[in-house]
């Protein structure tokens, strides 16, 4: 383990929930693990980014897009009965991470959208690739974080990206997307920068979202959030009690949703790029300028956590309320300790977030970034995809390059 190349690891506190033990359910009793590939690029310090999880081809199931960085964009098509075909549908020259499906052009069809770059899908993927095109020149470094909200208010889905050698902005999606060459760009903070508060990540993959009851779309990032202030044209900075800094910085995962149910929109928040992270909940008063208390996840699996670059809050069980799943990243720098890289769910007990179980869901010996969860084979409960970031040597897929499927057996 690379300790000495950490930044500290702070974590700011305000209340703890505590598991008297751990429940390592079999995987089985949550999802059934499939490969879809270990058929991937595999030249020296490989990374893998921009991942999509879409109905690309219009077939009524789910797939799967991601790409090596600064080298070809993959599409696998979900054939049914849990295979998978893979299809080159472009190509990305710049070392990208953030990626999501969007109907860019409204045609019907889901493109894929990277940093600074969208691809338009040829309503054929399995034999015509994309067409790439530039919606903002200027960026020439990594976008982090992809997200797709609606930011200024007229109920349309807008674009904010953050990269930490280029900004936070947001970008309204043009009604012609093909015909506009540049998308208007608008500045949330340039806090983030390396130079600055150095935030490599934070509002992925769902941290944009009310939290002051004004009615528009606020933004989290790592030990702050920025109020929307009018339309997203003005943002103000407000003190966040959790954050934590790591490999590249200021990093982590959010999603915004109302955890207790009392009516205010609350956070969840793991950390991210650094070995030891940590999870939790974050209790919204209610107030116009809201405070929050940090309610900490359990850890009582054995061992130390690795890097959490994975987040989802959903009903992974079917009993109606939020459940939370994240998962180990698979960096040879940023391992677990005394333990393999695993996947977790964070059981909601007591369907108000005021007790969590954690399950070991998936225990095979390598992580994934970035998971994206959806109703991949058309059975009501959520499955996922995800992807490795870097290649391991001591994966259970023989230091391979891997991506992978998680079927959900709620139904």
């Amino acid at each position: 383990m690379h300790h000495n190349c950490l930044k500290s690891v702070t974590y700011y506190s305000a209340g703890l929930i505590l598991c008297l033990a751990c429940s390592q359910s079999k995987n089985e009793e949550w999802f059934r693990h499939h490969t879809v590939s270990t058929d991937l690029p595999n030249e020296s310090h490989s990374r893998f980014g921009t991942p999509a999880m879409a109905d690309f081809d219009n077939d009524g199931d789910l797939d799967f897009a991601l790409s090596r960085t600064k080298g070809p964009v993959f599409l696998f098509e979900y054939l049914g009965n849990n295979s998978w075909e893979r299809h080159k549908i472009g190509s990305i020259t710049t070392a990208q991470l953030g990626g999501a499906a969007y109907d860019v052009d409204q045609d019907g069809w889901q493109d894929i959208i990277a940093g600074g770059y969208w691809w338009r899908n040829s309503q054929n993927p399995a034999n015509v690739p994309f067409t790439a095109y530039q919606y903002d020149t200027a960026i020439e470094q990594e976008i982090h974080d992809l997200v797709l909200y609606d930011i200024n208010g007229d109920h349309k889905k807008d674009l904010v990206v953050l990269g930490d050698r280029e900004g936070c902005f947001w970008y309204e999606i043009p009604v012609n997307a093909v015909e506009t060459k540049t998308w208007n760009r608008h500045t949330i903070t340039m806090e983030v920068l390396d130079d600055r508060a150095d935030i490599h990540g934070g509002c992925f993959p769902h941290g944009i979202g009310d939290l002051d009851g004004d009615g528009d779309s606020d933004v989290v990032l790592v030990g702050r959030w920025y109020r929307n202030e009018g339309k997203g044209l003005s943002w103000s900075r407000q003190f966040l009690p959790f954050g934590s800094s790591g490999y590249w910085g200021l990093s982590g995962r959010s999603w915004i949703l109302d955890m207790d149910k009392d009516g205010d929109n609350d956070i969840v928040m793991v950390g991210g790029d650094q070995v030891d992270s940590r999870g939790a909940w974050l209790e919204n008063n209610g107030k116009s300028t809201p405070r929050f208390k940090v309610h900490l996840l359990p850890l009582t699996a054995p061992g130390r956590r690795g890097s959490f670059h994975s987040l989802w809050v959903a009903d992974f069980d079917l009993d109606g309320d939020s459940d939370i799943f994240t998962m180990d990243q698979e960096d040879p720098n940023l391992l677990p300790v005394g333990a393999t890289s695993r996947a977790y769910i964070w059981e909601n007990q007591d369907g108000k977030g005021r007790s969590f179980k954690e399950h070991i869901v998936v225990d095979k010996n390598f992580g994934g970034h970035d998971v994206k969860f959806g109703d991949a084979d058309g059975d009501g409960d959520l499955d996922a995809y995800f992807k490795i970031w870097s290649t391991h040597s001591k994966n259970s897929y023989g230091g391979k390059p891997h991506v992978d499927y998680l079927e959900n057996l709620a139904k």
